[in-house]
């Protein structure tokens, strides 16, 4: 039975866009979006975390369609380095089953795709299209989380990169809200339901506290 949900929070840092030996002088941007496939149904907020180092820029970071876009910079030369520092977070909301917690979380395959857009003109952001894409697999604990620092290397005719530092952790696990709604009404036109939701809590904590101990696990 589903009856818990997760909140996982991944911070995505966007450092610095060193270009290699790029086809086209131009404007380019790096877009990030998370996939994860669990089990139950999933859904994800995205947003843009305030960096006090990022002042006023003419394009800054966005987020659209549930995609994290970097600010839009411009590069002109061979070995050029343009510094982002554009922060992302992807909250991931979760449901999942009291018994089987870490195996819901950890299973849910999660990947970052990392996208670079270009477009020749600033003034025509609209006609701006991906040009090269890249896809990291994360594996996710749920007790340590997740922690790295990597460059991502587009391909061989957009010879650049980016450098990014990801996080993730379980910030909460609670009831879901649609269902405590639902249980709050029912209880709200029968008083006699009461029972039944202590009698509901007690099993939820005593299936949680067993996840770990396999040996003495029975499922309810």
């Amino acid at each position: 039975m589903v009856d818990l949900q997760a909140t996982i929070e991944f911070c995505v840092e966007l450092f610095k866009f060193h270009n290699v030996d790029l086809f086209q002088r131009g404007f380019y941007q790096i877009r990030t979006s998370l996939r994860c496939s669990p089990k139950f149904p999933v859904k994800i907020e995205v947003s843009v975390a305030k960096n006090p180092k990022n002042k006023s820029e003419s394009n800054p970071a966005s987020v659209v369609n549930e995609v994290a876009v970097s600010k839009t910079f411009q590069i002109l030369y061979r070995n050029e380095e343009v510094k982002l520092d554009d922060i992302f977070l992807f909250r991931v909301h979760m449901l999942l089953e009291s018994n089987k917690i870490e195996e819901s979380i950890e299973n849910a395959d999660y990947s970052l795709v990392s996208e670079l857009w270009f477009t020749e003109y600033e003034s025509n952001l609209n006609i701006i299209q991906c040009v090269s894409s890249r896809t990291l697999a994360v594996k996710l604990n749920t007790i340590k989380g997740l922690h790295y620092h990597l460059p991502v290397l587009f391909d061989y005719f957009h010879l650049s990169s980016i450098s990014m530092t990801v996080h993730a952790c379980v910030v909460s696990l609670h009831e879901p809200y649609i269902k405590k709604t639902i249980l709050d009404y029912i209880q709200g036109c029968t008083p006699k339901t009461t029972k039944g939701r202590q009698k509901f809590y007690h099993k939820t904590n005593h299936s949680y506290n067993h996840t770990n101990n396999h040996h003495h696990h029975h499922h309810h």
